[in-house]
């Protein structure tokens, strides 16, 4: 029996799709039948679920996706199931992709034309009539006058629909503008651009939305509002005003392996932070040589190593030169973002393959949130790759709670690792 999937948001908004199989892979995975764009559509797991046939009936199963599967606006368990009728709206992730089911007579992967508007109210109509035809016995009169009621409150409600729909939309294109007008003093034209394709990728499914869709498409504005303005309220230029000179590009050569990776100032006469893998292999060699280069420069000094932790992955360099230099503007005791809380980090995602003023560093800025805090991890969801590693994690205040140090490989960079900063804290106080 073949199932068709109309996307409504991410990437592939506007497709529609027709499968005729068993089982339907979904995720960012190549191989995934129903494949959703690895660098945009960063809500989606690599194998984030299937869509599966049973008994002649669809169930959606979530794969212990990280971010979840959700039917209409409901989370199903982690790795649990749910029986998915025709309109019915499946999200995959919080803040992912939403896909509106519907029934098809053709089989494989097809693309076809969306239903309009037209067809749509033409079959509704048609449910109608065949609904009053089996009740007719009632009376014609009565029927005409009861049709006439539904119809003016369909009318009602469906005015009452878009109208928030409009409202939600206007409220998210404000926040989101308004967001992007602050990061303007920040320079960062990648962070900025990556808002402004959001936002209008959203606002477009958001302006042709209808019915069942209008609903969750309100709930993805309105989630998307909330971190928009979460963001906006943390006030990220004066996070990266106060703590962005301090941030350095760290070159290491370990067992003959040159290394990049990010830093931070914690002294003004030339304590730097930065996670002890970058200077210090497996193996237990120190690097022969480390040099450190401050955002906003072109001058590289050189540093060594002071001491490291055992049970953490810091480690605390010292520049041979003389200072004053860069620090950033405090470290937390304690790690007080609570889960779902937004942070930003300050770094070199990709290293020197990152744009930069020729030969002046210049750091990357990303927003992201808190979604596990426990002793010896804090794990954001955020954006991290080789370079990263060092990478000051800070708070709404500014300070530093957290040092990256790794995520796992399957996630494309979006489930981000950190050392919180108590055992910063415990690197410092060390003599």
């Amino acid at each position: 029996m073949p199932i068709e999937l109309r996307i409504q948001s991410g990437s592939r908004a506007g497709e529609t799709v027709t499968f005729d199989k068993p089982v339907i892979a979904v995720g960012r995975h190549p191989m995934s039948d129903l494949q959703f764009d690895p660098r945009v559509d960063i809500d989606v797991s690599t194998r984030h679920g299937e869509i599966r046939q049973v008994d002649g009936q669809y169930v959606v199963v979530d794969s212990d996706s990280t971010n979840g599967t959700f039917v209409n606006g409901q989370r199903i368990p982690r790795g649990g199931s749910h029986e998915i009728r025709t309109g019915d709206v499946i999200g995959f992730g919080h803040h992912g992709p939403t896909v509106a089911v519907g029934r098809a007579q053709q089989t494989g992967p097809i693309a076809k034309p969306r239903v309009s508007t037209g067809e749509r109210v033409a079959h509704a109509v048609r449910q109608q009539t065949r609904m009053l035809k089996i009740a007719m016995t009632l009376g014609v009169v009565v029927l005409a006058g009861v049709g006439g009621a539904l119809y003016w409150m369909g009318h009602r409600e469906a005015a009452e629909s878009a109208a928030k729909l409009r409202a939600a939309t206007e409220a998210y294109e404000e926040t989101s503008k308004r967001l992007e007008a602050r990061l303007a003093a920040t320079n960062d034209t990648g962070l900025i651009n990556n808002l402004t394709r959001q936002r209008d990728s959203l606002v477009a499914v958001a302006q042709s939305a209808r019915g069942a869709q209008a609903v969750v498409v309100q709930q993805a504005l309105r989630r998307h509002e909330d971190l928009t303005r979460a963001i906006d309220d943390m006030n990220l230029p004066a996070v990266r005003a106060a703590n962005n000179a301090a941030v350095a590009l760290i070159h290491a050569d370990a067992g003959g392996v040159r290394i990049e990776a990010t830093g931070f100032g914690v002294t003004r006469a030339g304590g730097v932070i930065t996670n002890r893998h970058v200077v210090i292999d497996s193996a237990g060699n120190h690097a022969r040589h480390i040099t450190v280069k401050f955002a906003d420069t072109d001058v590289w000094h050189p540093a060594h190593i002071v001491r490291s932790l055992a049970d953490a992955d810091l480690a605390l360099l010292q520049i041979d030169e003389s200072g004053p230099f860069p620090a950033v503007k405090g470290v937390a005791s304690t790690v007080t973002v609570p889960v779902g809380g937004t942070i930003a980090s300050i770094g070199y995602p990709l290293g020197s393959d990152t744009p930069m003023d020729g030969l002046i560093a210049r750091t990357t800025l990303t927003p992201g949130t808190v979604s596990k805090s426990i002793v010896d991890v804090l794990q954001i969801d955020s954006y991290a790759t080789h370079g990263s590693s060092g990478s000051p994690v800070f708070d709404g205040q500014g300070n530093v709670i957290g040092v990256i140090y790794a995520g796992p490989k399957e996630a494309a960079g979006r489930i981000v690792y950190a050392v919180p900063s108590p055992h910063l804290v415990s690197l410092l106080n060390t003599r």
